[in-house]
């Protein structure tokens, strides 16, 4: 009797099993059948080969397929295979003409690098006249009177990129052994779009001295390291480093230009 039992219930169980997998079934059965239906659909759509000049096909075509369009690119050839329905073939042909059009060049940048050697007092050393207004400024915000040019370092790049310039200065102390080794660098410098005045975000900037003091064979350093937003034609300090025990400081003053 126990053995009946037990088999009645595999049976009922069994049952029970089929009975809910075959809704499962023909659901994916009915999905199937959709997709198969899509496909056959869709292998009636016409096909359009677009020529692309001057944009990248494979960013297009990522675009396009936005459309619900079977999309294929060739960077060799430089075309794009688009089977869609006639009207979607029309919105992508629209599309890729506001598209793909040349790029205007990218624009180079200048920057120049004025280090300044700022002191507490002594006498001051000669100063270009275009960098008196920064003088001024540090003269009424610091307590520096004296000031002299170490150097100047200029960098060029394009829009967006960035690079690294090195450079001899004077010594930065009496007690420097050795001319100042530096290296002035910036990850990118990129234009900035909108306001009436050009300006250029410099990023990660890095201004580094090298030098050695009397009494000692180990290198000393001095850096200043920013980012900052830099208005064409305009002078503006960046930062400043103390040099050594004394209150001798050094001042990296940033000039920048778009060069056509």
């Amino acid at each position: 009797m126990e053995d009946k039992v037990k088999r009645c219930w595999c049976v009922n169980l069994l049952l029970a099993s089929l009975v809910a997998a075959a809704p499962m079934a023909r659901a994916q059965e009915e999905t199937i059948a959709e997709k198969k239906a899509e496909e056959k659909a869709q292998s009636a759509w016409p096909v359009k080969i677009f020529q692309v000049k001057y944009a990248d096909v494979y960013r297009l075509a990522n675009l396009f397929r936005a459309f619900g369009a079977r999309v294929e690119p060739d960077g060799d050839l430089k075309v794009i295979s688009v089977r869609a329905p006639k009207e979607v073939q029309a919105a992508i042909e629209e599309s890729l003409q506001r598209l793909d059009v040349p790029q205007a060049p990218a624009k180079d940048i200048q920057l120049d690098a004025y280090l300044l050697m700022a002191s507490a007092q002594g006498p001051s050393g000669s100063i270009p006249a275009e960098l008196e207004p920064a003088v001024k400024q540090l003269k009424s915000v610091f307590n520096y009177q004296a000031f002299r040019l170490l150097g100047t370092l200029s960098w060029r790049g394009r829009d967006g990129k960035g690079g690294a310039v090195d450079g001899k200065m004077s010594q930065v102390s009496p007690d420097a052994t050795e001319p100042t080794s530096c290296q002035f660098s910036v990850k990118s410098a990129d234009i900035a779009s909108g306001g009436k005045e050009p300006a250029i975000r410099v990023n990660d900037l890095v201004l580094r001295l090298v030098f050695t003091l009397k009494g000692s064979a180990e290198k000393r350093y001095a850096a200043v390291s920013t980012s900052i937003d830099v208005r064409e034609g305009q002078k503006v300090v960046v930062g400043k480093a103390n040099i050594d025990s004394s209150e001798n400081a050094l001042v990296l003053v940033l000039t920048a230009k778009i060069l056509e």
